[in-house]
């Protein structure tokens, strides 16, 4: 498969991303469809039968899940966000995980987005809806780290890269764990590969949607302006701006709804025991921890850290040199992104409570599809070409 030639200057580049203001651009493979179904089927297939198999409802009832789930069962029979009538025990017992309303309403200390968007599972299956909507979600990354890869690499590296990253990392361990944080992920996917079409007004709107379903999503506006701006200037930047408009808007009038002020957000609003009182603390507080040895945490602890957990991550790294020679400000962002959220939650106290893995890192192991789509194309080309090789050797000493 041959990427598309862009025009600029007088110059033929070769998949080139800046003569033409819109980013890496590739023809789309007659296989294309059928790998994105193939890695849909074989996904649901593993990972449905994964969580089948395990005794309901065990990770659902630990950690934050019953938070969400709570979220959902208010909303769909309570028409409200109140969570008193669904958490058994006091502030005592719940406050860490509740946002204390100005009227003393516990809301979700979560956002709010993943639990509506469940709904219509829980609607249809009852509780076990839950674990239809993580493998749903999860039967879907495959297909989104594909597409995120295509503009670098043709369909089949793509699909390889994108099996790589979801079975050789944490990330298949999430077939029984309903998170934000793979919802989030697939989303901030979905508006960063908007971005790259060149597409500002539908990556705006995604990314700030992302940001409504993952707080620290916030962050990648800011680099989308700057990735926009390098790219296509303030015309790009004010579509992109025009297009996150709404749903930030969204996150600030529900901020003054529930808590009185559009910059007051549940995680401001948490409930703590302290010397046997009742205090109102922010969970932005919490991100006081020596980023040294949280970066060495997140990167070798046994049990959350990326190289032990996620083997197929380093695969990328070849890649990675190709993607900064061939398309540098795609892979200056995703650089940028991944080591701004690993610093991040270097500093977080809690970063390494999640049950499987780290999954504050989901977009990171998801930015590395391109580059390790990229490293698997250039092995395959490489390995083609010493083939050919090969084969025309004794041709040529029989001539």
């Amino acid at each position: 498969m041959e990427f598309e030639p862009i025009r600029g200057n007088g110059r033929v580049i070769q998949g080139g991303p800046s003569a033409a203001g819109r980013g890496p651009r590739s023809h789309g493979g007659a296989w294309e469809p059928g790998l994105a179904l193939l890695l849909v089927v074989c996904a649901a297939l593993l990972f449905g039968s994964q969580a089948v198999s395990k005794d309901w409802p065990q990770t659902y009832y630990e950690g934050d899940c019953p938070y969400y789930i709570s979220t959902a069962l208010s909303i769909l029979h309570d028409r409200d966000l109140d969570l008193r009538n669904q958490l058994r025990g006091g502030l005592e017992v719940h406050g860490r995980q509740i946002a204390l309303g100005r009227g003393g309403q516990w809301y979700p200390k979560h956002p709010i987005l993943m639990p509506i968007a469940s709904l219509p599972f829980l609607a249809l299956f009852g509780m076990r809806g839950f674990m239809i909507f993580s493998v749903v979600l999860l039967a879907a990354l495959p297909v989104a780290l594909m597409r995120l890869a295509r503009p670098f690499a043709p369909p089949g590296a793509a699909a390889v890269a994108s099996a790589l990253l979801v079975a050789g990392t944490f990330l298949r361990r999430y077939d029984y764990n309903i998170t934000p944080d793979l919802f989030a992920a697939l989303l901030g996917v979905a508006g960063l590969l908007a971005l790259l079409r060149g597409r500002d007004l539908r990556g705006g709107l995604v990314l700030g949607i992302s940001a409504a379903a993952k707080t620290a999503h916030l962050f990648l506006l800011p680099f989308g302006v700057c990735y926009v701006l390098a790219m296509r200037r303030g015309r790009g930047v004010a579509r992109f701006a025009a297009g996150a408009l709404a749903p930030v808007l969204a996150i600030l009038l529900l901020n003054g709804a529930l808590f009185g002020s559009p910059f007051v957000s549940s995680y401001d609003r948490n409930v703590l025991l302290k010397d046997g009182v009742l205090t109102v603390v922010s969970h932005m507080g919490q991100f006081d921890r020596n980023p040294v040895r949280g970066l060495a945490g997140e990167l070798f602890d046994p049990e959350h850290g990326l190289v032990p957990t996620s083997p197929a991550l380093w695969l990328a790294l070849p890649g990675l040199a190709l993607m900064f020679r061939r398309h540098r400000r795609e892979a200056v962002l995703g650089l940028l992104l991944s080591e701004f959220y690993l610093l991040l939650f270097a500093t977080y106290r809690y970063w390494d409570t999640t049950r499987f893995g780290n999954r504050f890192l989901i977009l990171v192991v998801a930015l590395a599809a391109p580059p390790l789509a990229m490293g698997l194309e250039w092995a395959r080309e490489r390995a083609r070409e010493a083939l050919d090789r090969r084969r025309s050797a004794p041709a040529s000493v029989a001539g």
